[in-house]
C-alpha cells in the first residue's frame, strides 16, 4: 500500500553525519520531506528532541559505547518525561546476532533492521509498524510492543494434551 508521508516527522538517531545523510536520503525516496527528518547524534539530544517535537517514528542506531540506542529506547518507553511511550521505534544495527536482537526486543523496539539495508527493507519496516501494530504491554519490568510473535496454527499432534490425559490414567 502506498502512503503519503508528507506530514510524518521522523527522528533519526545516528552516530555519524554521513550515516544520517544516507538514512535521510532513503526517507526522502519514501516521500518523507527533508524538513521532517530530524537528526540527533547522542542519546540526550535525541530524548530532548523527541520531548519537544513528539516524532511519529524513531529510527535509532545501536550506538555502541555501550548500547546507547538500547538506553534511549528504554528512556522513551519508561521515563516519566517521555511524551509518547508508544511511538514506533525501528532500531538499526551492524549486527543481526540473536543476543542483540533479543536485547533490543526486550528494551521495547518495534522493529530491528540490520545494516547495510535497502530502501525497500526500511520501507517494509515502516509499513509494518503502521499496518501491523502489535499490542503494547506495560508492566513494571517492560514497556513496549508485545514480544510474542503470532504463530501459524499448529496442525501436529498435541503432545501436552496427550500427556495430561495419560497422567490422569485415561487414554486418548
Amino acid at each position: 500500500m502506498a502512503y503519503d508521508f508528507k506530514y510524518v516527522k521522523v527522528l533519526v538517531v545516528e552516530s555519524s553525519v554521513p550515516m544520517f545523510q544516507l538514512v535521510k536520503g532513503v526517507l526522502n525516496l519514501l516521500t518523507v520531506p527533508e524538513k521532517n527528518v530530524y537528526a540527533s547524534y547522542t542519546v540526550e539530544e535525541a530524548f530532548n528532541n523527541f520531548r519537544q517535537l513528539n516524532h511519529d517514528i524513531i529510527l535509532v542506531d545501536w550506538l555502541q559505547n555501550p548500547d546507547r540506542g538500547i538506553h534511549l529506547t528504554k528512556m522513551i518507553r519508561r521515563h516519566k518525561d517521555s511524551i509518547n511511550q508508544f511511538v514506533p521505534i525501528i532500531m538499526t544495527a551492524g549486527s543481526g546476532h540473536l543476543a542483540r536482537v533479543v536485547k533490543a526486543r526486550d528494551a521495547g523496539i518495534s522493529e530491528y533492521l540490520v545494516k547495510p539495508f535497502s530502501a525497500k527493507s526500511l520501507a517494509d519496516r515502516i509499513v509494518r509498524v503502521i499496518e501491523k501494530q502489535r499490542d503494547f504491554v506495560v508492566t513494571d519490568e517492560y514497556v513496549g510492543p508485545d514480544r510474542r510473535v503470532k504463530q501459524q496454527p499448529f496442525e501436529g499432534e498435541d503432545r501436552r494434551k496427550t500427556e495430561a490425559v495419560r497422567s490422569l490414567g485415561g487414554s486418548r
